[in-house]
């Protein structure tokens, strides 16, 4: 195994951790979305902050995916 190789076990552990990434981003920038919309009285920044942070997640996500299977690295 090369020396920047990761194990199963270590790639499993990454895995994992973002299995919460797109989630956690939707719900936080939903409830900023709900915030702005008692602020300014509107009805509709909720589900842009939702769609926005699920989008910023899964880009994220599959960033990361790339970094832990070394996709990322040039030949």
């Amino acid at each position: 195994m090369a020396d920047n190789e990761k194990s199963s076990y270590a790639k499993a552990g990454a895995y994992a951790g973002l299995a919460l990434v797109t989630p956690i981003s939707g719900w936080i920038c939903y409830q900023i979305g709900l915030w702005l919309d008692r602020r300014y009285g509107t009805g509709w920044m909720s589900t842009v902050g939702l769609i926005l942070g699920c989008a910023v997640g899964m880009y994220e996500t599959v960033n990361q995916a790339v970094r832990i299977e070394g996709l990322n690295k040039k030949k």
